[in-house]
């Protein structure tokens, strides 16, 4: 059985398994406290987008209107990123002096820090996570006797909803085939941004355009989506992949097909 490590910035180890012990405690009374949550660029991910517009009791799209930027990415899809206040430190929204305000729904970025996934295609596929341990100059949360292992602090942020959440995204986006690619058709870009981070929007989509008409959703699945957050999420990732990865993840209903066939002359 292979030894635990410490691990800390003085080791010089850059990977670390689930099984593998680091040190790090955050509180208060770090003279560093806050001070992450100033003057960085925080990606949000729809499932990000979901927890924190839940926890604000907000609708997606208030929550993008209000707390958002939208920029284009390299593959001509839209990325989400935090806005930070206007003051001259750039601070989080979120965050006063007692900490974050939305601390049990952050983002998914915040909640695994001082870690950083390392993992690859390969260990992805063979079903391994590692993680390197970010390099903060001025953080405090190093200086300590704490020890935990990856795991026991992946469990402890409340990070597994993320690892079943977050790959139906990131399937997608990180799709070879499609970062070879740039979108350029402004359609495919909003309908694109609408199932990703406007979820409330996508829900009016499914009911009041011709979507349930176009596509078998079983009975049970429409209920679920009528209310159901994840639910909802997990069918626009699929409407996603389906669209843009031309998987066959949705199945078109006979007579849609049977018309479109018949438009196309085709028997």
């Amino acid at each position: 059985m292979k030894p635990n490590i410490s691990a800390d910035r003085d080791t010089g180890l850059c990977v670390l398994s689930p099984e593998d012990v680091f040190r790090f405690h955050c509180h208060p009374e770090r003279t560093c406290f806050n001070q992450c949550c100033r003057n960085i660029t925080i990606f949000l991910t729809p499932y990000d987008i979901l927890r924190m517009k839940s926890a604000l009791s907000m609708t997606s799209g208030a929550f993008l209107a209000r707390y958002t930027v939208t920029l284009i990415g390299d593959a001509g899809l839209p990325i989400v990123i935090l806005q930070m206040q206007p003051d001259k430190e750039k601070t989080c929204p979120f965050v006063g002096s007692g900490g974050c305000s939305i601390y049990p729904d952050r983002p998914w970025a915040c909640r695994v820090y001082p870690l950083k996934p390392e993992s690859t295609r390969i260990t992805e596929k063979a079903g391994k996570s590692y993680y390197s341990v970010m390099d903060v100059p001025f953080c405090r949360g190093f200086e300590t006797d704490r020890a935990l292992t990856v795991a026991e602090w992946i469990e402890e942020q409340g990070v597994s909803p993320y690892v079943e959440m977050e790959p139906l995204f990131k399937n997608i986006i990180a799709n070879e085939q499609l970062m070879q690619t740039r979108i350029e058709h402004n359609q495919i870009r909003q309908m694109f941004y609408m199932a990703c981070y406007d979820l409330d929007s996508f829900r009016r989509f499914v009911f009041d355009s011709t979507f349930l008409k176009r596509f078998e959703i079983a009975p049970e699945e429409v209920e679920a989506v009528r209310s159901d957050d994840l639910a909802l999420y997990r069918l626009a990732m699929r409407w996603v992949e389906y669209g843009l990865l031309a998987r066959q993840v949705l199945t078109v209903k006979a007579d849609v097909l049977a018309a479109g066939k018949k438009e196309l002359g085709i028997e």
